[in-house]
Parts: C-alpha cells; sequence; structure tokens
C-alpha cells in the first residue's frame, strides 16, 4: 500500500505506512507533534486518501468558549435563542460523512471536554432547541501537542475522551529527527514556487541541515518563503537564508554530535559569523582573520 507521505526518515516512513492502512477506515485518530511538525497536513491528506469529495471541517478547539460550544458543534435551530433570527447548521453536521478535525483538543475547556464525550459515546447531536437528532457521520481526527498524554495524566485532559479520540495516535516526529528530510523539503518547496533559478550552495545546505529548527516544517517553509521573495535569483549563501545569528551555538553542538571533520565545524562557523556580520564579506574576513577569497570561497562553495 502507497504509504500516506514520502519520507527518508525510516521513523517518519514506518508512520507513513502505518496511517496509509488506516486512512481509508473510520478508526479516530490523534495526531500529535510540536508546532509546524505537519500535524494540519497529515489530516487533510488522510482526509483526501479515505473520504475524497466529502467536507472536511477543522475545528479550533482552543477558540471555542464552553458556553458557546454547543450551538457551534451542534447548530441551533430557529428560535432556539434571542439572537437565534434563524437556524444554523454546527460543525458537526457540516462535516457529514467527511473529516472532522479537532484542532487544538488539548485545548478544548473541561465543559467542552464532557459535551464531546457525549457525542462521541452516542454518535448523535441535537441541535440546540431542536427535537430531532443528526447521526455524527464523520470520521474524527484530533490534533493535538505533544504533550497531551501528561494532560490526561494530570487530570486536564480527561482520560475517557482520550480514549474515545485514540483510535492511533501518531507521534509526528520533529524535523531535527528527520534531517534527511530537510533538503528535499527545501528544492520541492523552491520547485512549488517556482524558483527553479535559485541553487542553494553547498554551505547553505549545510546549513539547512545542521540548524536546529525549533518551528519544525512551518519554520522552514516560511524561510525559504522569504528567500524567493528577496532573492534575485542565482546561487543561495548561508546568509541570504536569514536564518538567526544565535543559531551557531546550536549548531556547534549538532556538529559534534554528527561527528563532522574539523574543516566542516570550520565552514559551520563561518556561516554563523557571515550571517552575524549580514553577508558582509570584508566584515567576516577581519572577524575570522582571514582573507575575503576564503570568505568568498566558503560563501560559493
Amino acid at each position: 500500500m502507497r504509504p500516506l507521505f514520502a519520507s527518508r526518515s525510516a521513523e517518519a516512513a514506518d508512520l507513513a505506512r502505518s496511517l496509509a492502512r488506516l486512512a481509508a477506515t473510520t478508526l479516530p485518530l490523534v495526531l500529535q507533534g510540536e508546532t509546524g511538525t505537519g500535524k494540519s497536513h497529515l489530516a487533510a491528506l488522510a482526509h483526501r486518501r479515505s473520504r475524497p469529495g466529502k467536507p472536511l471541517v477543522v475545528v479550533d478547539c482552543g477558540a471555542l468558549a464552553a458556553s458557546l460550544l454547543p450551538a457551534e458543534l451542534f447548530g441551533h435551530a430557529h428560535g432556539a435563542f434571542t439572537d437565534a433570527t434563524r437556524a444554523r447548521v454546527g460543525l458537526l453536521e457540516r462535516a457529514g460523512e467527511g473529516t472532522l478535525v479537532l484542532d487544538r483538543v488539548d485545548a478544548l475547556p473541561v465543559e467542552g471536554q464532557a459535551v464531546l464525550l457525549r457525542v462521541l459515546e452516542e454518535q448523535r447531536f441535537v441541535p440546540v432547541g431542536a427535537t430531532t437528532a443528526r447521526r455524527l457521520a464523520a470520521r474524527v481526527v484530533a490534533l493535538a501537542d505533544a504533550g497531551l498524554a501528561g494532560r490526561v495524566a494530570s487530570g486536564a485532559f480527561r482520560a475517557d475522551l482520550y480514549h474515545r479520540l485514540a483510535g492511533f495516535v501518531a507521534e509526528l516526529p520533529p524535523l531535527r529527527r528527520r534531517r534527511e528530510d530537510i533538503l528535499p523539503f527545501a528544492h520541492a518547496a523552491l520547485r512549488r514556487r517556482h524558483r527553479t533559478d535559485l541553487r542553494l550552495s553547498g554551505e547553505a545546505e549545510r546549513l539547512l541541515g545542521a540548524y536546529p529548527w525549533p518551528g519544525n516544517f512551518r519554520e522552514l517553509d516560511t524561510v525559504l518563503e522569504r528567500l524567493c521573495l528577496l532573492s534575485d535569483g542565482g546561487t543561495v549563501g548561508p546568509a541570504d537564508l536569514g536564518l538567526p545569528a544565535d543559531a551557531w551555538p546550536a549548531t556547534a553542538e549538532l556538529a559534534a554530535a554528527r561527528l563532522l571533520p574539523l574543516v566542516e565545524v570550520e565552514r559551520l562557523y563561518a556561516l554563523h559569523v557571515l550571517a552575524r556580520c549580514g553577508g558582509n564579506v570584508s566584515r567576516t574576513a577581519r572577524a575570522l582573520g582571514v582573507s575575503r577569497r576564503t570568505v568568498i570561497r566558503w560563501r560559493a562553495s
């Protein structure tokens, strides 16, 4: 069976194969991980694989006030309350036989957790002010930060709701554990933005591979989008990436952890200094005590 997404990382590839086997089922999923690891993207991929042409409805659980939750989820009948001048279809009904994505489910208020649990247990709901129940036909996919299990253990998130949602729990690895995917993602992002005129230099690629990416794929994509908007084309040097100048300490640790040759560590440090100097070759050469020609060679290689 074709994996749900492509990855050169063994950990991520195993996850892609597991999700591909489950995509066409009705089993609820929990996709959890750090911000920017692609939870929403993965939920959309699973939806397209299992329910093409059906609605994909995303609910931001963190933005739902407990008092408004029933009306938002279930909808309401005309005249159900003072401002209900007409009937309104809720998010659950809008999802139909498609996919209901509960984004930031770990931020759902406690009262909202009880409401959601009842719907999942009964597989039905009644719009506010109505008398006829509607069937919950959508497949449910919950998205959460990596700390959801801790919230369950502390009592901040209901264990019974968690077990209703967790038909299969997928922990999306952060980008620092998927370094094999950084450059393929970067090159694909440039092609997607029609910037085939841009070529990442060896030093730029090395810096992309060494940077820890605390914002994961979202941060990497933002860096590439900015590059495409600001660059006139040609070879992209490390200073053109606009990575934080204070990235060097983490980069140095990663270089040591990967047992890079000393010459590679030297180049990584030169990238850091070049970034701190705003890409100015002369200032970088003076700071490092080397010739401008050496800095230019490092930048272009």
